[in-house]
């Protein structure tokens, strides 16, 4: 029976028909990383219960390999592009094609790779496939929406932020994870490059109830899921999208990434001058507590120009250094670090260096954060500006490269001794900032207020649901959690501009079957808050019936 039945999941998960999909993503497929790699030669999982073995290459009867007992270790082995299994040391199956998918009752733990110090174990299944040159594989945790976010929500905020906090940060990964598309093997991966995941080995009390106090909960804008950034720490004006991600220019990719301004009166920060004053003053941001509120870092010349030479390198093979940087001539006789672009809140996207033996620009705030790194770690964030001090001659480069005959004696100038960066905030700047979600649920804020103080414009729904025709009279499901603490009514919001005749639903247990009265409107929107309790609940609407065929309505449920 088992086996029937995991089949059939293992159907609605890969080859569902698109009449039948949900528009809402239920499941996400992670990437693991070992350290910083995410392709493996060889992987060993095992779990407390029998571990299912299945070949998404066969369909039928053959796509189940075996089942392997309990507490058997298993290990995956790949050699020309095939798959060898081993159970207990023992080759069990051999020259298996992929996908290959391991799940078990169980959590599944995998061997060898550790998670906040021990042993890693997920909840969901493992899938295996081929990377790109077909040599190594993919470690893949299919796992449902709500267990990724159990898995997600404590590594990304501190638990003790507290639930409002929490639940803003669930909602913004449940947007995040909802428009992420990294690969066709994956969805995610469980780094800073995405999400941060650890499984099971992050599941804390306080964030599973965040989780939970929000399924089905999204931020939208124009009825889409919208992508909800987040960094750390604000240093009291965020940013748009477009001046941090884009080229600068105004697009409508993103636009409700806008600049948020935490005291109010507070101005976009255009010159030079306006940066040093806002910098060098706590007032008038929401995140003062953050310990990256304000911060400054000292170099030396001598020791910037070391760093440099080291991470100009690198960003050049990144493109975000013009001209390329290689090296060849040492950076030396550094005179300046010279803003050219920056946004409302004073981030530099564009930074001139300047020295005697070469004059370099640096674009994207990531890319001058990684330019300049102290004790390895790059800067908090690109809002900052540079302080200088002391005056000392460039060297001995002459003596070291001879090249007295291009550039002339460094004797004939002085350079600053030391550089000083002042600056402010931690993290890219656009969207969320997450110490700020800390601080307005501190003075009383619920989390659809966070969320729209740094979403511009946004609405707190379920993700619209698409109904259609279908002949086997599948019903479309909609669960959320409802709470009359932090919303006051919940609108049924039903897009009819096809004319559909009649649209049955179920709102929990109660039926609303007669509709055609009110499908004769384009927008349908109905007041259902008194049919709805505090937790979890459930909306259905049967499919279109056969002379709406061809149609379809979408409906959603609105908070406010």
């Amino acid at each position: 029976m088992r086996i029937k039945f995991l089949f059939l999941l293992i159907l609605s998960l890969f080859f569902i028909n698109p009449v039948f999909s949900a528009s809402e993503k239920k499941v996400i497929r992670v990437a693991l990383s070992n350290k910083s790699s995410f392709e493996y030669t060889n992987v060993r999982i095992l779990s407390e219960s029998p571990i299912s073995i299945i070949s998404m290459s066969q369909i039928g009867s053959n796509a189940q390999i075996g089942t392997v007992e309990a507490q058997k270790v298993i290990e995956i082995r790949i050699k020309d592009s095939l798959y060898n299994i081993y159970v207990d040391g023992d080759l069990k199956y051999e020259k298996l094609t992929e996908p290959l998918l391991f799940s078990s009752n169980s959590e599944i733990e995998v061997l060898d790779l550790n998670k906040k110090g021990t042993p890693a174990k997920y909840k969901g299944m493992i899938e295996i496939k081929n990377s790109k040159n077909n040599l190594s594989f993919n470690l893949i945790n299919v796992i449902d929406m709500q267990n990724y976010l159990r898995g997600v929500v404590s590594n990304e905020m501190p638990v003790s932020f507290g639930l409002e906090a929490l639940k803003a940060q669930a909602v913004a990964a449940r947007n995040y994870a909802t428009n992420a598309n990294m690969s066709a093997n994956y969805d995610l991966v469980d780094s800073t490059a995405a999400q941060v995941y650890y499984g099971v080995n992050s599941y804390r009390d306080i964030s599973d109830k965040a989780v939970y106090e929000t399924a089905g909960i999204y931020a939208l804008y124009q009825e889409h899921p919208i992508m909800a950034q987040y960094f750390s720490t604000s240093a009291g004006i965020t940013d748009d999208w477009d001046d941090v991600f884009g080229n600068g220019t105004p697009s409508n990719n993103h636009p409700y990434l806008k600049a948020r301004y935490d005291k109010q009166g507070q101005k976009p920060l255009k010159t030079e001058e306006d940066v040093r004053r806002f910098y060098s003053s706590l007032e008038g941001g929401i995140d003062v507590n953050s310990p990256k509120y304000r911060w400054n870092f000292e170099f030396t010349r001598e020791e910037l120009e070391n760093i440099l030479h080291t991470t100009l390198q690198q960003q050049s093979k990144a493109g975000l250094v013009s001209p390329t940087y290689d090296g060849d001539i040492k950076i030396e006789g550094l005179k300046e670090i010279k803003p050219i672009k920056r946004t409302q809140s004073g981030k530099i996207t564009e930074l001139e260096i300047v020295s005697k033996t070469g004059t370099y620009r640096v674009k994207k705030e990531l890319g001058i954060r990684r330019v300049l790194k102290k004790n390895n770690a790059m800067l908090p964030s690109a809002n900052f500006f540079v302080e200088t001090s002391g005056e000392t001659k460039a060297g001995n480069l002459e003596k070291e490269t001879g090249l007295i005959g291009i550039f002339g004696s460094f004797d004939d100038e002085k350079y600053p001794q030391t550089f000083k960066f002042i600056g402010g905030g931690f993290g890219h700047g656009v969207g969320m900032s997450q110490f700020g979600a800390y601080n307005l649920a501190k003075a009383g804020k619920r989390y659809p207020e966070i969320l729209k103080h740094y979403y511009t414009d946004i609405n707190i729904s379920t993700h619209p649901l698409t109904v259609l025709y279908n002949e086997y009279n599948v019903w479309y499901k909609t669960e959320f959690y409802f709470d009359r603490n932090s919303f006051k009514n919940a609108y049924l919001y039903v897009n009819n501009h096809k004319g559909v005749s009649e649209f049955p639903f179920k709102i929990n247990d109660l039926d609303f079957s007669e509709t055609r009265e009110i499908a004769g409107n384009k927008v349908v929107k109905i007041n259902i808050t008194q049919y709805l309790k505090d937790g979890i609940n459930t909306i259905n609407f049967a499919p279109l019936t056969r002379e709406n065929k061809g149609k379809y309505v979408i409906y959603r449920v609105e908070f406010n």
